[in-house]
């Protein structure tokens, strides 16, 4: 734990680490996690110089700049980024072996890709021969906020956010209750409560600058139940105020059987097999743009019967397209 996060506080380039700073957030993680309440300077030191050595396997580049300020010499380096030792490799593998066992349990079920790609990594990392493959962004920032955010969330802990989006020129300051993390195509995103405007507010870990624990009150949810929240709609665009529609598709004989075998959503019902191999399928979603671009992505293949709201939508962004192409 503690040297989990004198690596948090040195990727944190915002800041100016001086051997007291980090001391000091190694006994506030121990106290929150372990209830351990007192942390030495000479402790940190000692785990500074095992991160720089080869003992634990980091060598880490640790440098101090103005004989004061802690930092890695490398900006990109962090200890979460280095490949697993032959014994986490025995001990990861002994784990997944356990969990197989208790796969017929419902807590479990639906877990199965996941215990495969973890399988994968061992094997990958003892022999070099990778055998499954699984869409996936390596490049991909703010991936480091995870664990972070995920330990405030289980203490419920407010947080302080600075936030870069890509429509504004500056950076943002939120205060947040954080609530859920969520995974969609490839990004990850913090589901939390923004006091500020009384609503739920849905913000990207790769926009993320910093996060830090906040001294505000933690406002607990009592807004939402998260699988009924996340499970009404395709993406993670909504807020409290968001409603389902009841959208109707039809797909031609081409993507009939794609649809069929891979629903669009799980509320995804089969209302009628057409002449010629089209079908019609009705889900309940909320309208967001995820769902837009779900369906854009048939292109040709689908056309949006009702609501009206969502077949103009569609309509405008297939015209608007089309004209692209119309241009000499």
């Amino acid at each position: 734990m503690r040297i989990r996060t004198i690596d948090a506080c040195l990727r944190n380039r915002r800041k100016q680490w001086t051997i007291e700073d980090l001391r000091q957030a190694c006994e506030d993680a121990l106290y929150d996690y372990e209830g351990i309440p007192n942390i030495s300077l000479r402790t940190v030191q000692r785990d500074i110089e095992l991160m720089r050595g080869d003992k634990l396997g980091y060598y880490a580049p640790i440098v101090v700049r103005d004989k004061k300020y802690y930092e890695y010499a490398d900006p990109d380096y962090s200890i979460a980024a280095l490949p697993l030792s032959e014994y986490d490799l025995n001990e990861l593998s002994s784990a997944i072996d356990i969990i197989k066992h208790y796969q017929g349990f419902n807590k479990i079920r639906g877990q199965e890709d996941i215990l495969t790609r973890m399988q994968d990594q061992v094997q990958m990392q003892r022999s070099n021969r990778q055998i499954v493959f699984i869409e996936t962004n390596r490049q991909l920032k703010g991936l480091h906020f995870l664990s972070t955010l995920y330990e405030h969330i289980k203490k419920n802990e407010a947080v302080i956010v600075h936030y870069h989006s890509f429509r504004s020129a500056k950076e943002t300051v939120f205060r947040l209750s954080p609530y859920l993390l969520c995974e969609y195509n490839n990004r990850w995103f913090l589901v939390a409560y923004y006091a500020k405007m009384k609503n739920l507010i849905t913000l990207a870990l790769d926009r993320m600058l910093t996060v830090e624990k906040s001294d505000d009150d933690y406002i607990e949810n009592t807004f939402f139940e998260p699988e009924k929240y996340l499970g009404e709609m395709i993406g993670i665009t909504r807020n409290l105020q968001s409603r389902t529609i009841h959208a109707v598709l039809r797909f031609d004989a081409d993507q009939a059987p794609y649809v069929l075998t891979k629903p669009m959503h799980q509320s995804q019902q089969l209302m009628k097999k057409e002449d010629g191999g089209g079908i019609i399928v009705a889900l309940d979603v909320v309208h967001n743009i995820e769902l837009e671009g779900k369906i854009l992505a048939f292109g040709s293949h689908v056309e949006v019967l009702a609501p009206r709201l969502l077949r103009h939508r569609i309509a405008q962004q297939v015209l608007t397209a089309a004209a692209h192409y119309q241009k000499k």
